[in-house]
């Protein structure tokens, strides 16, 4: 057999057709590469979209900038703690009698239990509260912030399937109704379908209000009536939080290390009230003239802790950092525990959800398409198209409230393992924060 060379291209016929199925190859690579990167594009903007929206409404809160003006009253209390405790008092006297007399002087008291400087410890403790404080509020707002959208995009996507539902419902009452005068159907059939239609309409109107409701609840807490809300995200992380990190990672925890920076305050404050029950002496100089004489005095006072040596402010004091210690160890634990639950929630409703979204969605549809189709056509009875319609329709429902869930799973995920303090990486900038 001859094999006869291509008039194209000057190969063989059998080399030709492997070069046009190389070639074809790699442009369908090529195609889907192109296609990959698109949708690649797209998760990168709707990510940055959701961050800078976030970061926005976050900064801009009134409970954010509530706890930005407690970090700089922490700091300006620093400052006066770090000043001297007693000012020196100047003293004038002057006496015209027999005999005229002038004198000045000057006098200190002596801070001799060094509450000057516990108080500045003290401050300092609590300025560092104030700002790990400042960086908690910004998380806990942002993960309301993400659930309340994760809401509102939950709420739409059940109002738009109620909608739909009805639409069916009602051109199944309507087609039921005309097959009914047609003689095909029967009364009990066309009866069935109305109250199907009607229940469809109540669950309209339970949708619509929960969407009203999820929409004035983001709008309140965002301070913004914008119909423009940021999509949620379709990709989603695997939690991969390792048991043998939680305590560190909850150690890291800006709530955590506030809870530590008051526990350290309350045991300076213990200084500060033991400085403040010691004896803190006065002494004073005085110079003076008494007609031709020349006066010269110094003076020592002792106050004497007789009838209050203040024992009872120390214990006070004590007590409160006791306190302080035990509501430590107890937000330990529930921000441990509360880890521990949002990693196994979190990671259960993504499963649940990614397993759907691969196996059911297309299913589904289609399913309620078929549906249709083979009930018009009269190949299924009113009965079961009915029911396997509000079979699918509750199934697909189901998925969207699964959706949500692993949405607001997701948000507490972050918060709980740290994880946000990439969502919100503007801050202002008069606050120094350590991660």
């Amino acid at each position: 057999m001859t094999i006869k060379p291509c008039s194209r291209c000057g190969q063989h016929v059998t080399r030709c057709i492997v070069f046009s199925i190389v070639a074809t190859f790699g442009i369908n690579a090529h195609a889907a590469q192109s296609v990959e990167s698109g949708k690649s594009l797209e998760r990168t903007k709707a990510h940055v979209t959701l961050q800078r929206w976030l970061n926005h409404s976050v900064d801009n809160h009134p409970t954010t900038l509530a706890a930005e003006s407690a970090v700089d009253s922490a700091n300006y209390q620093l400052v006066a703690a770090d000043k001297a405790l007693y000012n020196p008092e100047l003293e004038f006297e002057a006496e015209t009698a027999e005999t005229d007399s002038a004198s000045i002087g000057l006098s200190q008291t002596i801070d001799w239990g060094d509450t000057r400087g516990a108080r500045t410890e003290m401050a300092s403790f609590r300025r560092t509260a104030a700002q790990f404080n400042f960086e908690s509020v910004r998380r806990e707002l942002a993960v309301q912030l993400l659930s309340s959208l994760a809401d509102y995009h939950t709420s739409a996507a059940l109002r738009d399937l109620a909608k739909q539902g009805e639409k069916l419902m009602q051109q199944s009452a309507q087609l039921a109704k005309q097959r009914y005068d047609a003689g095909d159907l029967t009364k009990v059939d066309v009866d069935l379908a109305n109250l199907t239609y009607a229940q469809a309409r109540f669950k309209l109107a339970d949708a619509a209000s929960e969407s009203a409701r999820a929409t004035q609840n983001l709008i309140a807490l965002t301070g913004s009536a914008t119909k423009n809300w940021p999509q949620m995200l379709a990709d989603y992380p695997e939690p991969q939080t390792q048991s043998q990190d939680i305590d560190k990672t909850v150690q890291q925890l800006p709530k955590m290390r506030a809870i530590t920076a008051r526990v350290k305050a309350a045991q300076a404050n213990v200084n500060v009230e033991t400085g403040q029950a010691s004896v803190k002496p006065t002494i004073s100089i005085r110079a003076g003239k008494e007609e031709e004489d020349k006066l010269l005095g110094l003076n020592l006072s002792i106050p004497l802790h007789v009838r209050n040596n203040f024992q009872a402010e120390i214990n006070s004091a004590n007590a409160e950092m006791i306190q302080a210690q035990r509501e430590a160890i107890d937000a330990y634990r529930t921000l441990k525990s509360r880890l521990e639950i949002a990693i196994i929630s979190y990671d259960l409703n993504r499963g649940a959800w990614l397993t759907w979204k691969e196996s059911g969605a297309d299913t589904l549809n289609e399913q309620i398409k078929l549906l249709e189709r083979l009930w018009t056509a009269g190949e299924l009875n009113t009965t079961d198209y009915l029911i396997q319609l509000t079979q699918a329709l509750e199934t697909k429902a189901s998925a969207i409230e699964q959706r949500g869930r692993m949405w607001s799973d997701w948000s507490e995920w972050l918060i709980a393992s740290g994880k946000i303090k990439r969502w919100l990486n503007s801050a202002p900038s008069n606050i120094s924060r350590e991660q």
